[in-house]
């Protein structure tokens, strides 16, 4: 009964979330003129086409360039948008796809058809964000599928072991572990995916090698099983499990969107591994013949006679009966590919594909778990016999729009949940990105001292003149935070000021000492919690002579766009300053910890401290970097 009530909370909760998604979607989109959407950075209107071309799959492939750049901007890439036609004031046409790859100012849009619009030439393009309901769907198909598992016997057990009071349990391995390229504790949680019946979790904190020891923990279980379904989130951890996957010498099978993945790994889709199939050029054919019959056969005729009549029926027939051929070779020729990966790889709502639906897994890893809404993982927890959660619920949770929603539990993941299980979960304790200064506040505060720098980055900084960690405190210089009230975001054009002016001179001291610096790998990251400095930071940026001659080396974005990347330096800026002490969003500790591990040398955080140290999470970092001398006042830096 206990999973049965939750089970049912789960399925309230996720139409609520999906009417509030909806919600949203319409007051910005349906609810607004296009010149507001434009405004609100949902729209792009009047863009260019730059280039048209057939893409994997067939697809037609359109980038587009807009026009006016100082405009807000919310495009991603793997969101589903739309492609119109305006002739005057009247769409003349409107085609869905999907953002294959984003740059700064143009988009390279994948379209859901093989067909090029006949309206592209006339009138004006623009493009906009889509509300997309199909992963709702297959949420909903998955509770509803755990509810009334039917003949799955086993996902009834997993569902009571996951969900109920039923402990996991675990075999002993016939051997024990040992991999010299990984640590002791590295090693330990490859043991446990080996040894765990029903679940596994395997905690790794920022840094840790996370990626490294799941790629070493599939490879093992694979000299067992024959296939191993891995799923994501997010597409990006989807993709560099894949790639990382392949340089070890997996088979390797993409599955999902081309459009979504990866230039790197495009030979890792499943179009790329069709394409390359030995009766590949066997099908193009069939279908190329079954096409030109049609046409042929529907060719307009002036004098139609019964005889006529009764040819294009024949030929109709014939281009039939050489599809059905072609439909015959493919999936001929997909059973192969499924058959030959040892490693398929998609997305959480990916592993709906249709070509899985009959598969069944004995193992399932499920990376970036923390992250993951609970109804998307099961979605491929019923494909499989037993379940690898790899994740940190100390980073960024899932989204969830709907405020009710997360307090009532959808923000609380299966990560989580399992978390109660200690004999279940393993945390990789020695990080290799970040000197040992940058690391020791989230060490402190989320890891319980656990988190250890590892021999070879304990030390390391930009240079011996270089702290590793600075705090610019800018308390009494009356940089007050901004609201932009068509966006609702805030800014702090005073701070984004103060930043650059820092980062200019550490350029020019780094340069200085070390002339070669940039002429070598080197990244520096600025980060942001709100969207509108994101663009304010962006904007100074792209006015300084100085700076932006090293833009190439330097990328701005908010907390979410930098999940999972590290640079040699980072600056945060905290953005908010009022006299009320209020500091919005920024009270999601796990969001904050994201963004101070991120740095590799360097961190600079910019703020307020009167404004910020009045909640205990920053006061306590505040006292920190108070304990490490990292503390100072911008008015040393005041020009």
């Amino acid at each position: 009964m206990k999973s049965e009530a939750h089970i049912n909370q789960l399925k309230a909760l996720l139409e609520k979330e999906r009417e509030t998604d909806f919600r949203q979607y319409r007051e910005q989109m349906l609810s607004k003129s296009l010149r507001e959407r434009c405004l609100s950075g949902h729209s792009w209107y009047p863009v260019n086409l730059i280039r048209l071309s057939i893409g994997l799959g067939e697809k037609v492939v359109l980038e587009l360039g807009r026009r006016d750049t100082h405009l807000p901007d919310a495009m991603q890439q793997g969101a589903v948008v739309s492609v119109f036609g305006m002739e005057g004031a009247r769409e003349n046409g409107r085609v869905s796809g999907v953002i294959a790859k984003r740059q700064q100012q143009s988009l390279k849009i994948a379209l859901n058809s093989d067909l090029i619009p006949d309206w592209l030439d006339d009138g004006k393009l623009g493009v906009e964000l889509d509300f997309d309901d199909k992963t709702y769907k297959e949420m909903a198909l998955a509770l509803d599928r755990l509810s009334q598992p039917g003949d799955n016997r086993r996902l009834k057990e997993l569902r009571e072991i996951l969900l109920g009071d039923q402990a996991p349990t675990f075999s002993q391995w016939e051997y024990t572990y040992q991999n010299d390229r990984l640590n002791a504790s590295q090693q330990a949680a490859v043991q446990l995916a080996l040894e765990a019946q029903d679940v596994a979790l395997i905690h790794g904190p920022p840094g840790t090698g996370k990626t490294t020891t799941l790629v070493a923990a599939i490879a093992e279980i694979l000299r067992r099983e024959h296939q191993v379904l891995v799923c994501a989130p997010s597409n990006t951890a989807v993709d560099l499990l894949a790639e990382k996957c392949s340089m070890q010498g997996l088979e390797v099978l993409r599955l999902g969107n081309p459009a979504r993945v990866d230039e790197n790994i495009h030979q890792l889709t499943l179009d790329a591994r069709m394409s390359k199939h030995e009766d590949y050029a066997a099908l193009r054919k069939l279908r190329k013949e079954a096409g030109n019959i049609q046409k042929l056969a529907l060719k307009y005729k002036r004098k139609f006679d019964a005889g006529a009549r009764s040819r294009r029926r024949a030929m109709l027939q014939e281009s039939r009966e050489i599809r059905q051929l072609a439909r015959q070779l493919e999936a001929y020729m997909l059973h192969q590919v499924m058959s030959s990966a040892q490693v398929i790889c998609t997305t959480l709502t990916g592993a709906a594909h249709p070509l899985l639906e009959a598969r069944h897994f004995h193992t399932i890893l499920i990376d970036e778990a923390a992250q993951a809404l609970e109804p998307a993982c099961w979605i491929g927890i019923q494909k499989a016999n037993r379940v690898i959660l790899a994740g940190d619920h100390c980073q960024l949770p899932p989204t969830v729009k709907s405020v009710e929603a997360e307090k009532e539990g959808l923000g609380r993941t299966l990560f989580e949940h399992l978390m109660q299980h200690k004999q279940a979960g393993l945390m990789l304790r020695q990080q290799y990105r970040m000197h040992q200064h940058i690391m020791g506040f989230s060490a402190r505060y989320f890891y319980h001292n656990q988190l250890q720098a590892h021999e070879s980055v304990r030390f390391h900084r930009l240079g011996a003149d270089f702290a590793p960690v600075e705090f610019i405190d800018t308390a009494g210089c009356s940089f007050d935070e901004q609201k932009n009230e068509e966006s609702m975001s805030l800014s702090n054009p005073e701070e984004a000021r103060l930043l650059l002016r820092h980062l200019a001179m550490l350029i020019n001291q780094l340069t200085a000492r070390q002339p070669a610096i940039f002429e070598q790998p080197f990244s520096i990251g600025i980060i942001a919690p709100y969207r509108e400095q994101v663009h304010c930071l962006r904007e100074q940026l792209r006015a300084s002579p100085m700076l932006s001659a090293y833009s190439p080396w330097i990328r701005v974005h908010t907390v979410d766009g930098f999940q999972g990347q590290e640079c040699d330096l980072i600056y945060i800026s905290m953005v908010r300053s009022n006299s009320r002490g209020e500091i919005g969003f920024l009270a999601d500790q796990r969001r904050m910890n994201v963004a101070l591990t991120r740095a590799r040398k360097k961190l600079v955080v910019v703020g307020d401290s009167a404004t910020l140290g009045k909640h205990a999470f920053y006061a306590d970092f505040l006292q920190y970097m108070d304990e490490i001398g990292a503390y100072r006042s911008a008015w040393e830096l005041a020009e």
